[in-house]
């Protein structure tokens, strides 16, 4: 590269730019449509949930019915029985509908139209997070599009400096115009112009030397402004990783809390519903147990979203998607 002049240099350099700025928008691109996936895939679990607890709902509300014929209970606990499922139901459809709009936003996303885009459901598994191996090296940054971006503008306005500086030197034009009395290219097939001259023209920058200052001067202040726009976005590549470490550990950490808090309702709701049976406790501690179950579900698929998600693109790469 150093046998190169800083002219092609830095087109060299600005090229490549092009391309690992391409690679950024590709890359938030890429992350957008892997949000949306598993925003989808999170609903499609909400309402699996929903849709299993809404049929065990139902049932509730004819054994209750049931037991209002019997006599063994009062019509409040129907009321309530009917009450809950009524709200789960809507619950449901909220779900349902919250599920078309993110499907509706990831066909636009994929250029298609969204009354013919359709992702089959598929509901997320309780799978444990991946595990990062510990002593990655901070040279994996520079895979980064938006890092090796950056770089390679360094160093395209570094090669400017001296594109700057070497305009201060004479301009030789070698033409090979022996015997002929121009040594440019403009007059060289004119007859009239043949006389056995030799030498080449050359051009000195005599009375620009202010002009030509001051562009290298603002040469050298963009080289400045570029090393300190790589610098400031590596720094943003650290701060993504160390956000995305923290995340996960702490997400993770979340999940697992969140599954015991599951397994618990299970078990609050099995005791409560045979105390109700015995007539330990009113219907309002069944109600308040299956409450709580369904609230710790929808609150763990969810948490797996955010386990599985990308992260959301910076906001150099937002400007770039005009977000």
């Amino acid at each position: 590269m150093g046998s190169r002049s800083p002219v092609v240099q830095s087109a060299t350099a600005q090229a490549q730019a092009s391309v690992f700025d391409e690679a950024v928008i590709r890359l938030a691109i890429q992350a957008s449509v892997a949000q949306f996936y598993y925003a989808i895939r999170s609903l499609d679990a909400q309402e699996q949930i929903l849709n299993g607890t809404v049929a065990s709902y139902k049932e509730q509300v004819r054994l209750v019915n049931v037991q209002l014929k019997n006599g063994l209970v009062g019509p409040l606990d129907l009321y309530q029985a009917q009450a809950l499922l009524e709200a789960t139901q809507a619950q449901a459809r909220d779900v349902q509908r919250a599920r078309a709009d993110q499907e509706h936003a990831l066909a636009i996303l994929c250029g298609q139209p969204a009354a013919l885009f359709n992702v089959s459901p598929n509901p997320l598994t309780q799978a444990s997070a991946p595990m990062v191996p510990a002593g990655l090296p901070g040279q994996l940054l520079a895979r980064r599009p938006d890092v090796a971006e950056a770089e390679q503008n360094i160093i395209a306005a570094n090669a400017q400096i001296g594109v700057a500086t070497a305009d201060f030197y004479p301009t030789f034009t070698l033409t090979g115009s022996a015997g002929f009395e121009s040594a440019d290219l403009q007059h060289l097939l004119d007859w009239k112009s043949r006389m056995a001259t030799i030498g080449p023209s050359v051009s000195i920058p005599i009375f620009e030397g202010g002009r030509l200052k001051a562009n290298l001067e603002a040469t050298k202040a963009l080289y400045s402004q570029v090393v300190a726009a790589y610098v400031s976005q590596v720094l943003s590549a650290y701060g993504d990783v160390e956000d995305a470490l923290t995340d996960l550990h702490g997400l993770t950490d979340e999940a697992e809390r969140l599954q015991q808090a599951v397994n618990a309702s299970q078990e609050y709701l099995r005791v409560a519903t045979a105390q109700y049976r015995n007539g330990l406790v009113n219907y309002l501690v069944v109600i308040d147990a299956e409450r709580t179950l369904l609230s710790n579900q929808l609150s763990l698929a969810r948490r797996s979203t955010s386990n599985r998600g990308e992260h959301s693109p910076d906001q150099s790469t937002r400007r770039r998607l005009g977000k």
